[in-house]
């Protein structure tokens, strides 16, 4: 009789600390969850440097009111423990629209929370500029108006990227 294969074991992610905190520890996983569930559970983050190290290479460009990365800093544009499929995502959307795109904001402090927001990693804030607002709003319909005004575009208002234009950006939730 032969024995079963063992089991894959879920791919480990560094845990990722914001300064002046102690590390992140790992969850041990569940033997009930398949490795896809844990995956989705504890997404991959990101640390600023291998975030912007990405975007850099896609092209893309990152701008600071407060001319600094801080995460707890409301002026700043962070990108520490951005989920990595936000960056792939952004990266995805530059290469499909050929825009020029600049990250205004990301995961620092100073946004709505939420399970889906910018401190979670789901979102980031983009530059408008003439081409990505044609691309956008050619080719994703309007899913209504958000509760402060904005005007949404996407897919589906339920899954897909979700466009926000707020007054003097773009706010995208990527799911």
């Amino acid at each position: 009789m032969q024995a079963p294969p063992p089991a894959a074991a879920p791919e480990k992610q560094a845990p990722v600390a914001s300064e002046g905190q102690a590390p992140v520890a790992l969850e041990k996983p569940a033997e009930a969850h398949p490795p896809q569930a844990q995956q989705a559970r504890h997404p991959t983050r990101l640390q600023q440097t291998d975030a912007k190290r990405l975007l850099r290479a896609a092209g893309l460009r990152w701008t600071s009111s407060g001319k600094c990365a801080n995460r707890q800093g409301p002026n700043c544009t962070s990108l520490e423990a951005v989920r990595s499929s936000t960056v792939s995502s952004a990266i995805d959307l530059k290469r499909r629209s050929g825009c020029p795109l600049v990250v205004t904001g990301g995961t620092e402090v100073g946004h709505a929370p939420g399970p889906y927001s910018h401190y979670e990693g789901y979102k980031l804030d983009i530059k408008p500029n003439a081409c990505v607002n044609r691309y956008i709003t050619k080719n994703y319909p309007p899913q209504g108006v958000r509760g402060d005004g904005a005007r949404l575009y996407g897919q589906s208002a339920t899954s897909g990227p979700l466009f926000a234009r707020e007054a003097d950006h773009w706010d995208i939730l990527f799911r």
